[in-house]
């Protein structure tokens, strides 16, 4: 009976755990974003939809964040980081249409290649996703080990 309440405390004071540190990292990403975005602002002037563009992407990574680590130690877990690098890899490819960035005020033009940028943003979120799925690989080959180590 002790055993059993010993189990009980050590899985609500887990949990508690896991939404403290998905409480915090979501906070931090926040706050990233709320003293950003003022530095932005004369981008959003420029490109109108890009303020509720980011607002959205934020809003899903957080909620991305806060998934992954209340799931933590499941495979859940694996799955939602998994789908967080597929959708920065997909909100990364939709957004950046050609590749060029133009804008033009009055009588001055500006036009901005960023395809080489966005070639390495998305191999290194491509690494990330081939991480994640390494990382569910390594978890179900443990619980498979450790399963059969108790026969």
């Amino acid at each position: 009976m002790a055993e059993q309440k010993t189990k009980r405390k050590n899985i609500v004071k887990d949990i508690s755990f896991r939404v403290a540190k998905a409480t915090v990292k979501a906070v931090l990403v926040y706050l990233l974003y709320f003293f950003l975005a003022p530095m932005l602002a004369p981008l959003f002037e420029m490109v109108p939809d890009l303020l509720g563009s980011l607002e959205a992407f934020v809003a899903v990574y957080i909620v991305l964040i806060i998934l992954s680590d209340i799931t933590a130690k499941t495979i859940l877990q694996h799955f939602f980081n998994t789908a967080r690098a597929l959708f920065f890899m997909g909100y990364l490819l939709l957004s950046m249409g050609n590749g060029v960035f133009s804008t033009s005020y009055e009588n001055f033009s500006l036009s901005i290649n960023l395809t080489m940028f966005y070639t390495i943003a998305v191999s290194l979120s491509l690494l990330g996703l081939a991480r994640c799925i390494l990382q569910a690989i390594n978890f179900m080959h443990e619980r498979t080990e450790a399963s059969s180590m108790d026969f």
